[in-house]
């Protein structure tokens, strides 16, 4: 079994493949390129998510920031609003 599989490892010289085994490197071929874009559709996904988050994070760091000038600017607005009536 060993001796078999050793042989059906071992070069054989373009030409004199069994009947069949151009499919099957074809086929191989294939599939190897359709592996090569999917780890590339893969990363490409994980780049862009990583992008996601970052703009996430800096659109909420934002959010924060406005929310803080605006409630300090409605403080400001009480304030004057108290001095008025007093």
């Amino acid at each position: 079994a060993r001796a078999q599989a050793r042989a059906a490892l071992r070069y054989t010289a373009p030409g004199s493949e069994p009947p069949g085994s151009l499919m099957l490197h074809s086929e191989l071929a294939q599939l190897e390129e359709r592996v090569q874009r999917l780890i590339l559709a893969y990363r490409q996904a994980r780049l862009e998510r990583k992008r996601a988050l970052a703009e996430r994070d800096r659109l909420l760091a934002l959010n924060a920031e406005l929310k803080r000038r605006i409630e300090g600017v409605v403080e400001r607005i009480r304030v004057l609003e108290t001095d008025q009536t007093s």
